[in-house]
């Protein structure tokens, strides 16, 4: 089908499949990824935005819920929306998010909030094993300083003794990781790569 949508994602609404025809615009079912409910939008209103999800939002049950959680603008769910949209865009995301899965109980933020507790502040959520999924006994609450220690693209230098990765060793030696990044692609000797900050 020209123009096809199905499969893509436009705010909080994943296209499934073309629905019908009305008023000489195409309508597409659509899953709502806040609440997984579906729902009919025209083309004009995905494309736009007017039309953000399916409207549980607004209601006055998905309401209440949140509001006896913290409200719905919460950190804590706001780090479940993304990690749910993360999740739903795969591939389109990063690469390794086509291999990535969440407990299926997680789709509710009730279930989360219950496994998780409340965001503490200045944290987000993490994966302790970056090759596994979203789930209970692999994510936690974590500063910025471990985020960037758990990368999946950290490097680990060996030199004196020590195995660090390059967010550790900036630390070590008083330099910026940006300023040890340079170094490896001038291929310096790793003497010099991590020589510390006079």
């Amino acid at each position: 089908m020209k123009n096809d949508l199905s499969g893509n994602i436009f705010n909080n609404l994943e296209v499934i499949e073309f629905e019908k025809v009305l008023n000489k615009n195409s309508h597409w079912k659509c899953k709502c990824l806040i609440c997984g409910s579906t729902t009919i939008v025209s083309r004009p209103n995905l494309k736009s935005g007017n039309t953000k999800d399916c409207g549980c939002r607004k209601s006055e049950k998905i309401s209440n819920t949140h509001t006896t959680h913290g409200e719905s603008n919460s950190y804590t769910w706001k780090s479940w929306s993304k990690m749910r949209r993360r999740i739903k865009l795969g591939s389109k995301h990063s690469p390794i998010y086509g291999k990535i899965k969440i407990q299926e109980s997680w789709d509710s933020f009730s279930n989360f909030l219950s496994d998780m507790g409340e965001r503490p502040e200045g944290m987000t959520l993490d994966r302790i094993d970056n090759s596994k999924g979203y789930y209970k006994e692999n994510c936690r609450w974590a500063t910025p300083y471990q985020q960037n220690r758990n990368r999946s693209t950290n490097v680990i230098l060996i030199f004196d003794g020590k195995s660090m990765c390059l967010y550790d060793w900036a630390l070590e030696i008083g330099v910026h990781r940006s300023t040890i990044e340079r170094r490896i692609k001038r291929n310096l000797p790793i003497e010099e790569i991590l020589k510390r900050k006079k």
